[in-house]
């Protein structure tokens, strides 16, 4: 049976004009009217007599209402209210974000948004998994590098630059390096997967571990320069090589394609994408 059907049957009942009927509901007369034979075919019943001068229900048409008009009623009211609730700036938003940026970047994002928007509760996923956000509920997610194709979309946030770095004091005990040559003198800590210098005395998986290392002066890392920001700034790092250019890459926020995206992942993303990172 079909739903609109029965919504324009009650709408009839309730006016008892398919004219008036017709306007509450935008539609044209004659599309109200073959709804209503549609639904007396669909019933085998008559439900409405008509007249030139009038239309009033039949006393099986006047039964048909009484059972039905508060089901519709009750359905309208919830179908409002999910909808509502799909907009309203409360609730749950889960994201995930690998270590580094959730230390970093996403911590910043998570606690201006939460002085925004009190009434939001926010679960943040912490893992460098990179999480079936359909099958994991998860509203969004950050993810860095080149990305495959999938069906997700993909907002960039930052273009990011891979910086050398290393600490102030490590720099007054060993001299800085002028050349790339240089560097055959110092201690050298990678990520793994990424040849910035040859011969590491350390490889990790782990920007945070790299970071930490490099604040304790035990050498020169290579490290995103939104995870070393702050530090820079201060003056507990120091870029070497500062006009080297660095390779590059990009942190995309994404998320899983829908019609009704609700109210408060939309705001997520706008501070995200607004944000001077």
């Amino acid at each position: 049976m079909n739903l609109n059907l029965l919504k324009t049957f009650v709408k009839l009942a309730e006016f008892g004009s398919f004219t008036k009927a017709a306007e509450h509901l935008n539609q044209p007369k004659s599309r109200v009217s073959r709804s209503i034979s549609r639904l007396e075919e669909e019933l085998g019943i008559q439900l409405v007599r008509r007249t030139t001068r009038q239309t009033s229900l039949t006393s099986a048409g006047s039964d048909y209402y009484e059972r039905i008009a508060l089901l519709i009623s009750q359905i309208d009211e919830e179908t409002k209210a999910i909808a509502d609730s799909s907009q309203a700036l409360s609730g749950l938003l889960r994201i995930t974000a690998p270590e580094d940026m959730a230390q970093t970047i996403v911590s910043r994002l998570v606690t201006e948004f939460s002085s925004k928007h009190p009434r939001i509760k926010i679960e943040c996923i912490v893992t460098n998994q990179y999480l079936d956000l359909t099958k994991e509920n998860i509203d969004l997610a950050f993810r860095a590098g080149k990305l495959s194709d999938s069906n997700l979309i993909q907002r960039k946030l930052h273009e990011v630059e891979l910086i050398s770095v290393a600490s102030k004091s490590y720099l007054q005990k060993y001299g800085t390096p002028q050349l790339e040559n240089d560097l055959d003198k110092h201690k050298i800590m990678s990520f793994k997967g990424i040849d910035s210098f040859p011969n590491p005395t350390i490889t990790t998986d782990s920007f945070a571990m790299l970071l930490n290392m490099t604040l304790l002066g035990k050498g020169i890392a290579t490290i995103p320069d939104f995870i070393c920001k702050e530090y820079l700034d201060s003056g507990e790092l120091v870029k070497i090589f500062p006009f080297k250019k660095g390779n590059t890459s990009s942190i995309h926020i994404v998320y899983p394609p829908s019609r009704n995206i609700p109210l408060k992942t939309k705001k997520f993303i706008k501070l995200a994408t607004s944000m001077n990172w």
